[in-house]
């Protein structure tokens, strides 16, 4: 695959994880939702849409590691140019 979202990987709160589960399950993008708050320990679990046609793309996870770790070692282990992180609020207090 040369261009174009192989897979999207977000922490972010439940609304917009659900806004983000409705474009990736129009577009059948594999998304991955690591559910953490800012002390790092697992939030209450986000309640998803039901998929059209019962597909889901979305996998809702809750490491026991830290993600800006995880995620700069992705980027240096598969030397992506370009990358995007979602976030909110949330994520940040």
């Amino acid at each position: 695959m040369n261009q174009g979202i192989l897979a999207l990987v977000t922490s972010t709160g439940c609304a917009s994880a659900s806004a983000l589960q409705s474009l990736t399950d129009a577009m059948h993008i594999p998304h991955l939702y690591i559910q953490r708050n800012s002390e790092g320990s697992p939030r209450t679990a986000c309640h998803f849409n039901p998929s059209p046609g019962g597909q889901r793309y979305t996998l809702a996870a809750r490491p026991p590691v830290r993600l800006n770790d995880v995620m700069l070692t992705l980027v240096e282990e598969l030397r992506w140019q370009k990358f995007i992180v979602f976030y909110d609020i949330e994520y940040g207090k």
